[in-house]
């Protein structure tokens, strides 16, 4: 029993060591830093049931590790499954119950009703992260590994209580319950169930963290729409059934910063994004105010309908800073792609219609024609 004791510290220790080593890389990961505290409490507690094998100190430092340390991981498991909300009175019940385990203690209670309280504490902090992995939105494979993987370790905890009841009595000393054989299963199965569940919590983690580094990649960090390359990126991939884009570009909005300030200018900008946004098209922001939408199965005059709606909604747009006289506009280029084609085939036709909507006047809607003569905007400057 020693020697899987040492192991146990060993696999904790190198966990904790190994996750402390990846925080200290990764920086300001709550998670992390509660999963880290976890397994520090962890590797704790299993040296004291190696050098204080069976004594009070063991009970002691049990009665407040345990559940501490799986409390620990629960607030790990709230952080990563995106989860804000605390449960108070769950945190006040696993508290009481540290509590009245050590006051048990304190009075010389039979190890078998003092160790019951704290064993519950522990179910119930295991059985928090299962109902957060449970609700979580988008729950993926990881999630159900790692619940599954918790309800396991938290039926030994509940399996363990009336099962020391049944066995022994009274007056059985801790030493001799401890190495029964029914006590070294529970305690070798909780061995090996622990490390896989810090392994698929570090893996949950880590794929969070490589998913808001991917997010913040390919989004505009103002407005949230696509950035350049991402949008370049999603332009590249063929059509066979074609589509069209749009180009479009907010008017004098140099004007609006100089009149108003770069504050006002953005909160125009996200109201213009925004607008896009509720399109449901892949809309990104390729520059300072020049924005793009994909448009793939579309044909031009549905594209054309789109561009005039966003238009017509964006000069209606109010913004208290701006003067009662001042309605944002914005002019757009309208252009086809053709089955088998990409998106990126349209840019520069695109772009070559919103030239064309600025040299016309401005807040106008314009489609890439071969010949300039037979361009029609759609609008006329307001």
């Amino acid at each position: 029993m020693v020697g899987l004791d040492l192991v146990t510290v060993s696999i904790f220790a190198a966990l904790t060591v190994l996750c402390l080593a990846i925080l200290i890389g990764l920086r300001r990961q709550s998670a992390l830093a509660w999963l880290v505290t976890a397994l520090a409490c962890g590797t704790l507690q299993t040296l004291t049931m190696v050098f204080t094998r069976g004594t009070a100190v063991e009970l002691l430092l049990a009665s407040i590790l345990v559940p501490a340390a799986y409390l620990c991981f629960g607030q790990a498991v709230r952080i990563v499954s995106g989860q804000q909300h605390q449960h108070w009175r769950l945190l006040a019940t696993v508290g009481g119950l540290v509590v009245a385990s050590l006051v048990l203690l304190a009075f010389d209670a039979p190890f078998i009703v003092q160790t019951a309280p704290f064993q519950l504490a522990a179910a119930l902090a295991l059985g928090d992260s299962v109902i957060r992995l449970y609700r979580a939105n988008n729950r993926g494979v990881l999630d159900i590994l790692l619940m599954l993987n918790l309800v396991a370790v938290a039926l030994i905890f509940v399996v363990r209580i009336p099962l020391l009841v049944v066995m022994f009595d009274a007056s059985t000393e801790y030493l001799t319950a401890r190495t029964s054989g029914v006590e070294r299963t529970l305690l070798t199965f909780s061995a090996l169930l622990t490390p896989p569940a810090v392994f698929l919590l570090l893996a949950k983690l880590i794929s969070r963290v490589i998913g808001t580094y991917r997010t913040r990649s390919e989004h505009d960090g103002l407005t949230g729409l696509l950035n350049r390359r991402a949008i370049d990126e999603a332009a590249a991939v063929i059509e066979p059934q074609g589509g069209a884009v749009i180009f479009c570009d907010l008017d004098h909005f140099k004007l609006i910063n100089d009149l108003y300030g770069h504050r006002v200018g953005d909160d125009v900008i996200c109201a213009f994004a925004d607008l896009l946004r509720r399109t449901g098209t892949r809309a990104a922001r390729i520059g300072g105010e020049e924005f793009a939408l994909l448009l793939p199965h579309k044909s031009v005059a549905e594209a054309q309908e789109v561009a005039e709606m966003i238009r017509t909604r964006f000069n209606d747009v109010v913004h208290p800073a701006l003067g009662p006289s001042h309605r944002p506009s914005a002019s757009f280029g309208v252009a086809p792609y053709g089955p088998g084609a990409c998106a990126a085939d349209a840019f520069n036709l695109a772009d070559a219609a919103l030239y064309r909507a600025k040299a016309l006047g401005r807040n106008r809607v314009v489609i890439f024609a071969e010949e300039p003569a037979h361009e029609q905007p759609t609008a006329q400057a307001a």
